[in-house]
C-alpha cells in the first residue's frame, strides 16, 4: 500500500507540479511524462529478469529503494535533461513496482490462494492510489510547492522497503487443503 501509494501520487501529480512547480511547456511535460512509461516497460522487464535470478524480497527493495531515490531527483534536477534521466529511473521504480507484487504474493502465499489475496491487495493498493494523490495534492494547495507532498511520497516508499525488508526469508506457503 506505502509503495503504490508513492507511485501512483508521482504519476497523478507528476503532469501539475512540471506546469505549476517547474512552469515546463506542455510538450516538455509529455516527452518527459513519456520518459517515465518508457521507464516502466524496462522496469518490468528488468526486476521480471532480477526476480528470476534472485530473491523477490531483495528485488522488491531494490525496486522501493529507485521509487524513494528518484521523487527528490524531480525537486532537485537543475535541468530538463537531468529531470528526464529521473523520469526514466522512475519509471523503472513504478514498472517493477506493479510486476514485483503478485510474484511476492505468490512466493509468500502460494498459489492456492492467489486469487483472493490479489483481490485484497488491488483493493487496498486501490485506496492507496486514490487517497495519496489527494493529500499530496492538498498539500501543494496549502503550501504553494509540491516539495512537502513528495517529501511524503518519499517517506511511503521507504517505509515500504522497510516492511518488504521484515519479510522472512523462507516463505511459508499455504498448502492447497488448507487453503480452501
Amino acid at each position: 500500500m506505502a509503495s503504490i501509494g508513492a507511485v501512483g501520487g508521482t504519476m497523478q501529480n507528476l503532469k501539475l507540479y512540471l506546469g505549476l512547480d517547474r512552469q515546463f511547456p506542455q510538450g516538455e511535460i509529455a516527452a518527459i511524462l513519456s520518459l517515465v512509461l518508457v521507464g516502466s516497460i524496462v522496469g518490468r522487464l528488468l526486476m521480471g529478469w532480477l526476480a528470476d535470478r534472485w530473491s523477490k524480497k531483495y528485488v522488491m527493495v531494490l525496486i522501493y529503494t529507485i521509487v524513494a531515490a528518484s521523487i527528490p531527483l524531480f525537486i532537485l534536477a537543475p535541468t530538463p535533461g537531468l529531470l528526464k534521466v529521473s523520469a526514466l529511473v522512475f519509471g523503472v521504480g513504478l514498472g517493477g513496482d506493479y510486476m514485483i507484487i503478485p510474484l511476492m504474493a505468490a512466493e509468500l502465499f502460494g498459489v492456492w490462494i492467489l486469487g483472493r489475496l490479489m483481490g485484497v491487495i488491488l483493493t487496498v493498493d486501490g485506496v492507496a492510489e486514490s487517497v495519496v494523490p489527494m493529500a499530496v495534492a492538498t498539500l501543494r494547495d496549502r503550501t504553494g510547492s509540491y516539495g512537502p507532498g513528495f517529501a511524503v511520497l518519499v517517506a511511503l516508499a521507504v517505509l515500504g522497503a522497510a516492511v518488504v525488508s521484515l519479510i522472512p526469508r523462507t516463505a511459508r506457503v499455504v498448502s492447497p487443503a488448507r487453503a480452501v
